[in-house]
């Protein structure tokens, strides 16, 4: 019974850390990319419509994402910017109000009509911790082009507005 419940309880926290990114006390830069206007609007994933995401601009480098549970209506507020790594597009995530946030990282890739975002995450897996944003910036930099930094599943979303 003992290891019944043992494992439950490791199976579901395998469950709830499943498919998060790599996540970091630092960004990769401070804000620094103007806003893409393209990512601004009401998205819904492609493959599921459990939740709308409302972009809008927060200044003239941040944005401000609603995120709507189709459910229960119960809403999530994020920050992000973009950040660019030899010409690569990431997108810094966080819930804004702490003291210390914590930030999650996405490469960004935007069709040129503006109707498709496609988020990939970087990897989980990746076990190192920066105290500085070049530290960070620079880990990036050296294995981006890695076959293991970014994971395997990607996030695409449809513009719906």
């Amino acid at each position: 019974m003992k290891n019944l419940l043992s494992l439950s309880v490791l199976a579901f926290i395998i469950i709830l850390f499943s498919g998060c990114p790599y996540s970091s006390e630092v960004t990769i830069d401070q804000p620094s990319v103007k806003l893409d206007e393209k990512l601004l609007g009401k998205w819904e994933g492609k493959s599921s419509t459990d939740y709308t995401y409302t972009v809008t601009k927060l200044d003239d480098k941040t944005y401000n994402i609603d995120k709507k549970s189709a459910s229960t209506g119960d809403v999530t507020n994020y920050n992000a910017f973009l950040s660019e790594i030899n010409g690569t597009r990431f997108m810094n995530v966080y819930e804004p109000g702490g003291e210390n946030n914590t930030y999650y990282f996405y490469k960004v890739e935007v069709t040129s009509s503006g109707s498709k975002t496609t988020l990939i995450p970087v990897t989980e897996n990746i076990d190192e911790k920066f105290t500085t944003s070049s530290e960070l910036k620079d880990f990036f930099k050296k294995n981006m082009a890695n076959s293991y930094f970014f994971a395997k599943e990607e996030d695409i979303y449809i513009r719906v507005d």
